[in-house]
């Protein structure tokens, strides 16, 4: 177990390492790549569109920063799960010369793969705690909030550690799979609730909403940060038996296929 640490620790900071070094502001892009969206989308969609959030008091968003911290929240989780989409399918197959090593294990990789996404809930977690804090200023409520956030998204992270294991399993036998992500990452960042309240979807559909990963890690954010959505306890103790028994069948799935992965690669 500790040489299995140790050897992630070592992959995650290569992974991060890897992909900021040479560039100038190193580890501060994941927290200036999210601002930069933020600013476009703050932009078309309150300004130009005229877009409104609800507020706790009942009163909608009347500044661009109150509607930009709305978007933050859902814009940490929607990144969190488009780098698993975008990354995980080339995780294994990425790096064959891992696979042909003797008593590797190659769980690691697809982990490091989810390890390294938290990046952005991480530091928009950060960005939404100073917002909190500038705009309420320091309460024991906010560090409550703070400390529970980790067991709140962790059932989040399980799915994203479960979607990294099956997509990186697929990934070494159908290449196909990194084309199509970016298309399914469009996709979902428009019908997810990023830009818009869950409670301004229809009804009859809301339910569904409810059990996106995408969307329901967005609304605890904002549940923890900016007071303005209902945690729902009910929904996520399902999505913590849900992501519990997926972990699991994902799990079972990925040491299936491993067995063919140094036939294949």
């Amino acid at each position: 177990m500790r040489y299995r640490l140790y050897l992630f620790w070592q992959l995650l900071r290569r992974d991060i390492e890897s992909r900021y070094r040479g560039s100038t502001l190193g580890l501060l892009w994941p927290i200036v790549q999210p601002l930069m969206q933020l600013s476009v989308f703050t932009l078309i969609f309150f300004e130009f569109m005229q877009f409104r959030w609800p507020l706790a008091s009942g009163e909608h968003s009347q500044t661009a920063w109150e509607y930009a911290a709305q978007v933050l929240g859902g814009l940490a989780a929607f990144n969190f799960f488009a780098e698993l989409l975008n990354r995980s399918t080339i995780s294994i197959s990425g790096q064959s010369n891992f696979v042909t090593k003797v008593r590797f294990p190659l769980g690691l990789l697809p982990t490091v793969c989810c390890a390294a996404a938290v990046l952005h809930i991480v530091t928009a977690s950060l960005v939404l705690f100073i917002f909190r804090i500038t705009m309420q200023g320091v309460s024991l409520e906010a560090l409550l909030q703070l400390f529970w956030l980790p067991f709140l998204l962790a059932p989040f992270v399980l799915y994203g550690l479960s979607l990294s294991l099956v997509l990186g399993g697929l990934g070494v036998y159908f290449r196909d799979l990194q084309q199509v992500m970016p298309a399914i990452t469009s996709l979902l960042m428009f019908l997810s609730p990023i830009f818009y309240p869950a409670s301004s979807v229809p009804a009859s559909l809301r339910s569904a909403f409810e059990l996106n990963p995408i969307g329901a890690a967005a609304e605890v954010l904002r549940h923890s940060f900016l007071a303005t959505s209902e945690f729902h306890a009910d929904t996520w103790i399902v999505h913590c038996l849900a992501s519990g028994l997926i972990f699991f069948l994902s799990l079972s799935f990925f040491r299936r296929i491993r067995l063919g992965f140094a036939d294949v690669l």
